[in-house]
């Protein structure tokens, strides 16, 4: 079994990216570019785990005041997995299908660069 649970559209990270594209380029775009969230599935299944988890883990609570920040450990790791499904994928496709991973990513609060 694949790491979703349920329908991808249906995380509340993926809700999160949807919206934060529509108020960038407008219409839908993630309706409009199906590639987008079969690139994200995709990593999904990479990496085991569904998108609300990898969101999940970008971020912790720093004791010294209970502010959420973000994890470099966490970051770090993210994007290490997307260079790695980056250079598995088809050559054609692998930058584009990261470019829509990092995406994600950042429409959720997470700058990584790969």
């Amino acid at each position: 079994m694949g790491a979703l649970t349920k329908p991808i559209a249906q995380y509340a990270s993926v809700t999160t990216w949807a919206e934060g594209l529509r108020q960038q380029w407008g219409g839908e775009p993630l309706q409009e570019e199906p590639g987008k969230l079969a690139a994200l599935e995709t990593f999904c299944d990479f990496v085991g785990e569904d998108p609300d988890v990898i969101v999940g883990r970008c971020f912790r609570v720093r004791q010294a005041d209970g502010e959420r920040v973000l994890s470099v450990k966490w970051r770090g790791h993210y994007a290490d997995r997307i260079k790695e499904f980056r250079t598995q994928q088809a050559a054609a496709n692998g930058p584009r299908q990261a470019a829509a991973v990092l995406s994600f990513l950042i429409h959720n609060g997470i700058l990584i660069q790969v």
